[in-house]
């Protein structure tokens, strides 16, 4: 399977973009994006969004897995994002890149964040139910603050982004569509 890296520096030469093109439209440092593509730089998600946005493509394609399982296993999940900077790592619910659905398990560490700037999708929508702990989340200009069995639906094409306000990890089940 291709790293991240990979992923991004295929899609963005295939569409004959430079690195200059993409970091513009996707508001990160040239330098950035080119530490992201050669696997020194390990992307959050909002980041991740930013890249797929400005490549227009859907950012799970960059994290694609062609492997197909009806199950996953607790053990076996792996992070798609895990970034040290926003402290906060993504695991997929769900394999393949058919899927309707995009099922993910956030465990966001005390303090952890998606940015300050609200990313929106060019489609779709999403649900977040928080399973443990407290969240600050931000629909365009609206704040909502969500505790433990609260949940939020709501229309991704709207920036959004959110934060760990609990002392502690925050839990979140998020299901998008179409899919990451």
């Amino acid at each position: 399977m291709n790293s991240i890296g990979d992923s991004i520096r295929k899609a963005r030469k295939k569409q004959k973009l430079t690195l200059r093109d993409v970091s513009e439209a996707a508001s990160i440092s040239l330098s950035f994006l080119s530490e992201i593509e050669r696997d020194k730089a390990n992307p959050s998600m909002s980041v991740l969004k930013r890249i797929g946005n400005a490549l227009q493509i859907n950012f799970r394609d960059l994290l694609a897995n062609d492997e197909r399982s009806l199950v996953v296993r607790k053990n076996e999940r792996n992070p798609l994002v895990q970034s040290e900077g926003s402290r906060i790592s993504w695991y997929a619910l769900s394999q393949g890149n058919s899927n309707k659905m995009g099922p993910l398990w956030g465990v966001l560490e005390e303090g952890g964040a998606s940015g300050e700037i609200g990313v929106g999708h060019s489609e779709g929508e999403e649900f977040t139910f928080v399973v443990s702990g407290k969240l600050e989340i931000y629909i365009g200009n609206d704040r909502y603050v969500l505790e433990e069995g609260d949940s939020i639906y709501y229309d991704a094409t709207i920036p959004h982004r959110y934060k760990n306000i609990w002392k502690g990890e925050t839990i979140l089940l998020s299901v998008s569509t179409p899919p990451f």
